[in-house]
């Protein structure tokens, strides 16, 4: 017997790319009857919401709109968990497509095959850009220094922490929910606590889909930025999974301020001795800099460098700013939720109107 799917996707601000998304999960070969999908708006400015209710109301498959009012996507995931029907739970992004229809029938069919409760996949940066900034993101971050979402093909049994994003409603039974302490992070913390509890987590490349990469410097580095704050929680409350790699961002932006004041406070000879073996960094982004132009042309290459610069003092800037701010996303939720009681959810735009 089949089971019945909830597909869960918080989003806030996601007009453009939502509807596609959408579109390509009512087209799967699954039945109708055997899933719902579960948008969780996060306050959006851009309609999303509004849209989403107009345009897919009478459908086969069940299409619900929730409110988030705290905009942070732990608590969206959350509000889609308790409001879902399904045996088990897909999270997916608003800014994702679905390469094939057989997402939902492949996830039935390897939960049935395995007896896994959590599911991974890869999540490779292969949506269209629409910006060649956008471009020149998704490749570098493809990178090995890239420090790029979980794009690796492997079918077996795996520990979940970098791509579970499928699980039994039985796991958050034995589990709890995600921990709204965390932003974005959140998927990973709560991936550790599953591996904790013993479920088993099982990875296929079937179930890939394809992330679309922030199109400009600056959403890049308030990602980036997001991602250093939640590693920097991670590692507080799980500090026996932390690693070197995990702080690698806040080195670099720790070396290039002691480069910066070595140059101007020292002599040139005790500077250049200090910083010297700060260069293989510049090194190893120039060698990466120029692999990616040579397969994708110079377009790519002389913007590359700027999106290491950007990945790597973005989270260490998240890091060190967690580390002196800890209570941040904490207060930040409560100050939504007080909002969310002072003002009405987001109405039509007159673009809804119009659509």
């Amino acid at each position: 017997m089949l089971p019945y799917l909830s597909v869960i996707v918080p989003v806030r601000n996601e007009r453009k790319m939502l509807p596609g998304l959408i579109d390509q999960l009512l087209e799967q070969n699954y039945p109708p009857e055997l899933y719902e999908i579960i948008v969780v708006d996060g306050r959006s400015e851009d309609g999303t919401a509004d849209l989403v209710r107009r345009r897919y109301s009478n459908r086969r498959v069940r299409v619900r709109v929730l409110d988030n009012p705290t905009t942070c996507s732990s608590a969206g995931r959350n509000a889609g968990i308790r409001a879902a029907s399904g045996d088990a739970m897909i999270f997916l992004t608003g800014h994702c497509t679905i390469p094939t229809r057989e997402l939902l029938a492949d996830t039935a069919e390897i939960l049935e095959t395995t007896g896994a409760g959590c599911l991974c996949r890869p999540e490779p940066l292969l949506a269209a850009p629409d910006t060649r900034m956008g471009e020149a993101i998704a490749r570098a971050r493809a990178t090995r220094i890239g420090r790029g979402p979980d794009a690796e093909e492997i079918t077996g049994y795996v520990e979940p922490l970098s791509s579970g994003e499928t699980y039994l409603q039985s796991v958050f039974q034995q589990v709890g929910l995600f921990d709204e302490n965390f932003d974005d992070f959140s998927g990973l913390e709560f991936n550790e606590r599953v591996r904790k509890a013993g479920v088993r987590a099982y990875s296929d490349p079937r179930l890939a889909v394809h992330e679309k990469a922030p199109q400009k410097l600056r959403g890049l580095l308030n990602e980036m930025f997001q991602y250093g704050r939640g590693m920097s929680r991670f590692m507080r409350k799980h500090p026996e999974r932390s690693s070197v790699a995990d702080i690698a961002p806040l080195g670099v932006l720790l070396a290039v301020l002691l480069a910066l004041f070595a140059w101007s406070q020292l002599p040139a000879w005790m500077a250049g001795t200090i910083t010297l073996p700060l260069a293989m960094f510049p090194v190893a982004v120039l060698i990466t800099s120029m692999q990616i132009g040579a397969r994708y042309g110079f377009r790519s290459a002389w913007r590359a460098p700027l999106v290491f610069a950007t990945i790597y003092f973005g989270q260490g800037f998240g890091l060190l700013y967690e580390y002196v701010f800890p209570d941040g996303l904490r207060l930040r939720n409560k100050l939504a939720s007080v909002m969310a009681f002072r003002r009405p959810v987001e109405g039509a735009s007159k673009a809804d109107r119009a659509a």
